[in-house]
């Protein structure tokens, strides 16, 4: 890290132009969209048929034989000789007459109707199903008071998008996750939709777009619109869906950000100590002013200078008994205001009670309280009350969930037994998944006064087929046997000793009712036990069974599955939060964001990529049997059919 900043500043200064602002990256591009003309079609083709009876009305009146009116005293005056023998029907003169017009007209309308004819888009809506980024860096804010959030910048262009849709439109909100989260929908009004993105605040760790990106395909199908509002446009090897428009309302920026942070607390100075580590994610060199605070009380304040690309750590120590601690950074120019702040809360002591109950002037007993003088938070305590209990190897221990046991041996105390025991010297077999054994090389240790082991065990370490250190099968204690004479063996004075007995100590204390710490990451594991004595803060009518287990966030609840270990779902807001067995409070702990990936907006640009296929149908049709054009063509026909009686009405006798 340390050669990139070198080389960034050993370069020549390059003139970047300036970025456009957010709300004018995409005017261009979306008022120069080419728009489709407005074209008729008929949904029922086979009604134009219809229109072969004009020619046939035409027909008929060019045969039609017409005559005079002739008027006469009385019928008297008609006689046989009157009447004119004709050879047949003539083609004649077409008379252009108001009969003919209201027929023809008559005709066409009722031909119109049965095809039922279209304009263009009209009746035609469509479901745009758009996917909103849920990266912290959506939140970012260029720096001036004009400027608008990438987020602010991704709702404004979707407002505008949806305000050209055409009417009865619908539209479905999706917002990027571990698992898709739909913030409106599916397929709801845009005036319904709206509302909700005021629950639209990204704030995630990176992750992976895909399963997002699956859900909005299927529900837009082949007859929606696709679009994916972010902050970068994805690489083009990144396989995204076929039919999805991206949109990127990003653009470069600089950010220093709280990457790492740590409350430890040292109970014997009742003192604690903040570690910090500030990373400049930027290209140019940042003063960045740090201070941590407990309400308006400020505990510490410091500056320090950043080089870009480059992290510095910072210690700092302050009093026991705050709590609560805020920590927050300040640099000009700065785009992401969700990496400057952590809240940290005071580490609690988790005291362990061990129990020795080995003999007092043994080498086991020394070389166990050798190891316990430089491990912290530890009391000695009789077994009774102990939840440790490191004991000569017999007898075995009670079967009890909440203890945990160590037995030491020689597992035969006989001098019989203890003269036939092996003296080993590796190569040893050590399980290196087991926590128990972290940091273990057993490097240049023998292992003294080994006997044969018959009891049921799991090896955790072995040479050849002897374990060494081994956990007893069938009993509900934590029980590890040590199969190892101490006066035999070297094991006590290799730094391996302290470690094994830490590494036993702090997992017996991770296993305490309770939290077992105060401080995550967004989308960490939070496991913690519940407290072994809850049921005595309640009424005997009330079973533990029935009592709630709550985590509360900002009045909000959060039911938790009740367990002997309870597992918190991963949270995906930065905040602190409080757990509930009841109305007991088990304790808060802090989540705070920590992504160097998302802390990166130097990377961050503006762009589009247009769908690599076209759907198969940009919407969908409403089915209206009965529409304003029909209505039309049958007043038409009405109008029509009316005239031509009228027309050819019989006319009233003269006098």
């Amino acid at each position: 890290m340390l050669e990139n900043s070198q080389d960034c500043s050993s370069s020549p200064p390059v003139a970047v132009p300036n970025k456009p602002r957010n709300t004018d990256i995409y005017e261009d591009s979306l008022t120069s969209r080419p728009f489709g003309v407005v074209l008729m079609y008929f949904a029922n083709p086979w009604g134009l048929l219809g229109l072969l009876t004009l020619p046939a009305i035409v027909v008929i009146h060019l045969y039609h034989r017409r005559y005079p009116p002739l008027l006469v005293a009385g019928l008297h005056l008609w006689g046989i000789e009157t009447h004119t023998t004709t050879a047949g029907r003539t083609r004649e003169r077409l008379p252009i007459t108001p009969s003919l017009i209201c027929e023809l007209l008559a005709a066409l309308a009722l031909s119109l109707v049965l095809a039922d004819p279209r304009w263009g888009d009209v009746g035609k809506v469509v479901h745009l199903v758009v996917v909103l980024d849920n990266s912290a860096s959506m939140s970012s804010h260029p720096p001036g008071l004009d400027e608008k959030s990438f987020r602010d910048a991704a709702v404004e262009e979707l407002d505008r998008r949806a305000k050209r849709l055409p009417r009865g439109s619908v539209v479905t909100l999706l917002r990027t996750a571990r698992r898709p989260e739909m913030l409106a929908g599916p397929a709801v009004p845009w005036d319904e939709a709206k509302p909700k993105l005021d629950e639209w605040r990204p704030a995630l760790p990176k992750h992976d777009f895909q399963p997002t990106w699956d859900l909005a395909s299927q529900l837009a199908a082949e007859t929606g619109e696709l679009l994916f509002l972010t902050d970068v446009v994805p690489d083009e090897k990144v396989a995204v869906p076929q039919l999805m428009e991206v949109v990127s309302v990003g653009r470069e920026l600089e950010n220093v950000s709280i990457s790492a942070a740590r409350w430890d607390f040292n109970s014997q100075t009742a003192k604690g100590r903040v570690f910090l580590r500030l990373t400049n994610h930027g290209k140019r060199n940042a003063n960045v002013r740090v201070a941590g605070s407990v309400g308006e009380r400020t505990i510490f304040q410091e500056t320090i200078a950043l080089a870009a690309g480059v992290s510095s750590p910072l210690e700092v120590e302050v009093p026991g008994g705050l709590g609560r601690l805020s920590i927050t950074t300040e640099n000009i120019g700065d785009g992401l205001p969700l990496d400057n702040r952590v809240e940290l809360i005071e580490p609690k002591i988790r005291t362990l009670h061990v129990a020795l109950t080995l003999p007092t002037d043994s080498p086991a007993m020394k070389a166990v309280q050798r190891a316990l003088h430089g491990i912290p938070d530890v009391s000695l305590t009789n077994a009774e009350s102990a939840e440790l209990v490191i004991a000569p190897a017999q007898p075995l221990p009670p079967s009890k969930r909440e203890l945990a046991w160590l037995g030491i041996g020689p597992l035969d105390a006989s001098d019989e037994a203890r003269k036939a025991a092996q003296d080993l010297g590796g190569p040893y077999i050590l399980e290196k998944q087991n926590p128990l054994l972290d940091g273990l090389t057993l490097s240049g240790v023998v292992w003294g006064g080994v006997q044969p082991l018959k009891l049921d065990v799991a090896p955790i370490i072995t040479v050849g087929q002897q374990p060494l250190l081994s956990r007893l099968n069938g009993t509900r204690t934590t029980a590890y046997l040590l199969n190892l004479d101490f006066a035999k063996s070297n094991l006590a004075d290799s730094p391996d000793w302290p470690i094994l007995l830490s590494n036993l100590i702090e997992l017996r204390r991770d296993n305490l009712p309770g939290l077992r710490r105060w401080n995550y990451r967004l989308n960490e594991e939070i496991r913690f036990r519940l407290l072994e004595d809850a049921s005595a803060t309640t009424t005997e009518s009330e079973s533990i069974e029935s009592r709630p287990l709550r985590l509360v966030h900002h009045g909000q609840q959060r039911p938790l599955a009740r367990a002997p270990i309870v597992e918190v779902p991963p949270l995906d807001e930065a905040d602190v939060y409080t757990i509930l067995d009841g109305e007991r409070p088990i304790g808060e702990f802090a989540v705070n964001f920590f992504d160097s990936e998302e802390s990166t907006l130097t990377g961050l640009r503006p762009g589009r990529r247009d769908p690599t296929e076209a759907a198969a149908s940009s919407g969908f049709q409403i089915d209206q049997p009965l529409t304003w054009m029909i209505l039309v063509g049958i007043v038409l026909i009405l109008l029509a059919a009316f005239a031509d009686w009228y027309v050819l009405r019989p006319v009233g006798r003269r006098t």
